[in-house]
């Protein structure tokens, strides 16, 4: 009797595994499709500026390829460098390419030459329509980080060239 049950409970989680792979399979068919992501109109600049002495990171596995900072975009790096970097020394990056209409992010990643006291950066994104900046975002490390690392995000839209994001 116990064969029976056992034969028979296999039997239904198969037919239930089956009944719901068919339905999942329908329901993945009807989603909707990732739309294509359209380019924000006009140039975008960002600075970056930070309130500590950025330098390599001495204790890195590789020190031929550690950066003191560095900024990435879509997937690119847009900045780096292995040459130390002044406490508000002003980094600008110009010309970025494939912003999008919606939300666009920028990592940040800089290196202190003496963690200490707690790290801060502020990133001032703009565009070639306005001249003030669209977005201004800060980031911070607690004291004694070895590294301030973040993401530094803005919004676009189709109706306006850009608007400042929610952080």
């Amino acid at each position: 009797m116990r064969i029976l049950f056992a034969i028979t409970a296999a039997a239904l989680a198969l037919l239930l595994v089956k009944v719901y792979l068919t339905v999942d399979e329908h329901r993945a068919a009807a989603a909707p499709q990732a739309e294509v992501l359209e380019n924000a109109a006009g140039e975008f600049r960002l600075e970056l500026e930070l309130s500590f002495d950025a330098g390599p990171d001495r204790f890195s596995a590789d020190l031929n390829n550690s950066n003191a900072v560095s900024v990435r975009f879509a997937g690119k790096a847009l900045y780096a460098t292995d040459q130390p970097i002044a406490a508000g020394e002003n980094i600008e990056i110009a010309d970025i390419d494939n912003i999008v209409v919606g939300r666009n992010e920028f990592l940040i990643e800089a290196t202190p030459q003496n963690p200490g006291p707690p790290l801060f950066a502020k990133v001032a994104i703009y565009s070639s329509q306005q001249h003030e900046p669209i977005a201004e975002r800060f980031l911070w490390a607690p004291a004694g980080a070895a590294i301030l690392s973040g993401v530094a995000n803005f919004s676009t839209t189709a109706d306006h060239p850009a608007d400042g994001g929610t952080p």
